[in-house]
């Protein structure tokens, strides 16, 4: 997500109709052990690992659930904030083997822009091509999105691509202020801008989400982003829920990843 707007939540779990929440117990490497979370794991069409980027434990626990799950021999693709839909053909062009990992984290610009926070990334990129896991690219551009935060005019290439169909509401506006934190010298007008920024992200990773589930409503997606985009069920779940009734599972890892610290980005 933006990293700006990251920020530390209590573990929750949150289904698209009512199902009974849980604490799963142990630590990441417990996973195995732990029948409660593996059922409702596997029971969920979409599930959301919401990360604080730069934490490492956050990023052993996304490592362990990829392993997990292709230990059991699941169907299930992998979605990623961090690649925008716009790099959707590199990433097609290494799973086809058409070009190497390298090359494709080379042309999407990742190193710079998410290698930077932890190499369990490539890792989880790895074991996903030695599997034949689908990888999808989720995010809106980057460019897209500092436009409408500085509240710039789109093209109309740009504003025939922005997600449509979607509704807003000031209760997720408050949840996102809450998560901004005390930001001295932003007005109303500059937060309002932000939010809007957020929701690019956030509808464009739930439309590409909708978009594969319909196409593929057996494969189990797995979004890793950060927990601003899914904590509260706010953020990419509440999008897809207005316009699917998707079992959806949020993760928010810490609470299972011992005394590591939590931090704001």
């Amino acid at each position: 997500m933006g990293h700006a707007f990251s920020s530390p939540v209590t573990f929750c779990v949150s289904l698209c109709f009512c199902l009974s929440s849980f604490a799963a117990v142990g630590t990441a490497s417990g996973w195995s052990r732990d029948d409660a979370f593996w059922k409702s794991v596997l029971s969920a069409d979409v599930v959301y690992v919401g990360e604080t980027h730069n934490n490492a434990a956050d990023h052993r626990y996304e490592l362990e659930l990829i392993r997990g799950l292709l230990k059991r021999k699941i169907q299930f693709a992998i979605g990623w904030e961090m690649f925008d839909q716009t790099q959707q053909s590199a990433i097609d062009a290494w799973s086809s083997h058409s070009i190497s990992l390298n090359e494709m984290l080379t042309r999407t610009d990742f190193q710079r822009r998410w290698g930077i926070y932890s190499r369990t990334y490539e890792q989880i990129l790895k074991l996903a091509g030695a599997a034949d896991v689908r990888n999808l690219a989720l995010n809106a551009s980057p460019e897209v999105v500092h436009k409408v935060a500085e509240g710039q005019s789109l093209t109309k290439e740009e504003r025939a691509a922005m997600p449509a169909g979607f509704k807003t509401s000031e209760k997720a506006y408050s949840y996102f202020l809450s998560m901004m934190g005390s930001h001295p010298g932003i007005n109303d007008a500059s937060r309002r801008r932000f939010f809007a920024a957020q929701n690019v992200w956030d509808q464009t990773m739930a439309t590409r989400i909708l978009h594969f589930k319909l196409h593929n409503p057996n494969t189990s997606l797995v979004v890793i982003a950060g927990r601003g985009h899914v904590s509260g069920g706010f953020g990419i779940p509440s999008y897809v829920r207005q316009k699917a009734n998707l079992r959806q599972l949020i993760l928010l890892p810490e609470a299972h990843a011992g005394p590591a610290s939590l931090t704001n980005l």
